[in-house]
């Protein structure tokens, strides 16, 4: 197996489910933790850099395929992004098969379930949800933050996000000292932030109406111009989809909740 990322910043190596359970319990939130198969052995391994005082980095693995139940998150959100191996993970209501072409993002408030395949391994980012709320009420949004949780990282706006998780990561690896300085740190946590906001279909991307009419989330809107741009052309909604950068499924629901219509 290859040499874990962030491997100066071990937080537990284990191959004990409780001992796994309880330390990743302490960073994060408590949870079910469980092999699936007869006979298999964890070999669990899980690596943490904070950039600041709002994001995290992490690294981790459990070895063989591993049912995690957390719940909600409640005060933070959690970008998965596999590096090895596939997961299931189910957010709220809608599943996200995630591998090298699919991330998944658990919002606070939904209820997350996982399956880690035999060898999965996720870098992992970890953002404080105050901090999320915050960086959404200065662009006009209230209330909490909910993403759609499939990223597709195929995308040009996720490909030039993913390139400043990089960097980070890059620095944190090889022990620069940019990213221990306040002036650097807090910027770049925000960078980070406000750029998940703005290429991530979320809650607090709406446009009112001047007459203060129900809002109409982002993903429809952008999906109305599109088909009365260019009517001639036979969309499919799988298309449409991609295009405004969610799921189907949440194309449809927002189509159904904000137009009234299929």
């Amino acid at each position: 197996m290859p040499r874990p990322l962030l491997g100066r910043h071990t937080v537990v190596a284990t191959t004990d489910v409780d001992q796994a359970r309880e330390a990743v319990a302490e960073r994060f939130c408590a949870h079910y933790l469980a092999l699936t198969k007869a006979g298999s052995h964890l070999d669990m391994v899980h690596n943490a850099a904070p950039l600041g005082e709002d994001v995290m980095l992490n690294y981790m693995r459990y070895g063989d395929e591993v049912r995690i139940t957390p719940g909600t998150f409640d005060d933070f959100y959690l970008i998965q992004l596999p590096l090895a191996g596939t997961a299931k993970v189910k957010v709220g209501e809608q599943v996200v098969l995630a591998d090298r072409t699919r991330a998944s993002i658990g919002s606070p408030t939904e209820p997350v379930d996982m399956l880690w395949s035999d060898g999965c391994e996720k870098l992992q980012v970890y953002i404080r949800r105050s901090a999320v709320e915050e960086a959404a009420a200065g662009i006009g949004g209230s209330g909490p933050v909910v993403f759609d949780p499939s990223l597709d990282l195929g995308r040009p706006e996720v490909r030039d996000w993913l390139k400043m998780v990089r960097l980070a990561y890059d620095n944190v690896e090889a022990g620069g000292s940019l990213l221990n300085s306040p002036l650097v740190a807090a910027p770049y946590e925000q960078a980070l932030i406000g750029g998940l906001l703005t290429i991530q279909a979320n809650t607090s991307l709406e446009i009112v109406s001047e007459t203060g009419s129900p809002t109409i989330s982002r993903a429809a809107r952008m999906a109305v111009d599109l088909l009365e741009a260019h009517p001639e052309r036979p969309w499919k909604v799988a298309e449409l989809a991609q295009r405004v950068g969610v799921s189907t499924r949440t194309l449809q629901e927002a189509f159904q909740r904000d137009l009234d219509t299929t």
